[in-house]
């Protein structure tokens, strides 16, 4: 039975500024993946929360609860019957208001590079 000290499973704990960083880009996952995938289908209530759990732990990030949460908070109840192309746009609104630089995404590499011995390194080792 739950007692009146107990804390409350939606309540946020000495959230820092890495939490909210932290959520901010999970909020950005979550809005990528909203309207790249399916964008016209209906957002189910119950979706959201695991998505946000996903990309959390996706990304190996402590404080995984306050993160989570913090996420959830910010962005707020799915509207019903709403596509996920316009709740991407409320989730994306979220992750800028936790601090989220859209710009800096822009500048990322789009093909990961692969660690390798240059090719001068490999023509002094066979020498």
């Amino acid at each position: 039975m739950a007692q009146s000290t107990d804390p409350r499973p939606d309540t946020v704990r000495d959230v820092t500024g890495e939490h909210e960083s932290r959520a901010a880009v999970v909020l950005a996952g979550v809005a990528g993946e909203l309207a790249s995938k399916d964008p016209e289908a209906v957002v189910d209530p119950t979706d959201f929360p695991i998505m946000v759990g996903i990309h959390a732990a996706r990304g190996g990030i402590t404080g995984g609860q306050n993160v989570s949460r913090l996420a959830l908070r910010t962005v707020g109840a799915v509207p019903a019957g709403v596509s996920r192309e316009e709740f991407a746009v409320q989730v994306a609104q979220g992750a800028q208001a936790l601090g989220y630089d859209w710009s800096a995404d822009d500048n990322r590499r789009v093909i990961p590079t692969i660690p390798a011995p240059r090719r001068e390194q490999r023509a002094e080792v066979s020498r």
